[in-house]
């Protein structure tokens, strides 16, 4: 799987370490809301926040491919909680 940095377009696959941008983006993150999403027609997931993710959908529709949305964030672990409750990571 592939992942892209949104500030500095770096792009990262599974088991890689993420650029210093996204890396940041993570820990503001700690115990918070973070989403994957990989819209239609990229190949790369793109992570965001909640408040990001409202102002997108604000804007406009999204036309997306795949989501994943965890709560609970952990930027140590790379993992949340889904809408099961299951501990999942935001790279599986």
């Amino acid at each position: 799987m592939e992942y892209i940095c949104f500030t500095c377009q770096q792009v990262f696959e599974t088991g890689m370490q993420p650029c210093q941008h996204l890396a940041a983006f993570f820990a503001s993150l700690q115990g918070q809301k973070i989403w994957r999403l990989r819209f239609l027609n990229r190949y790369a997931y793109e992570f965001y926040s909640d408040p990001q993710i409202q102002q997108l959908l604000a804007e406009h529709p999204l036309m997306v491919s795949e989501v994943l949305c965890v709560d609970e964030f952990d930027c140590k672990t790379h993992t949340g909680v889904n809408a099961l409750g299951t501990r999942v990571s935001i790279f599986a």
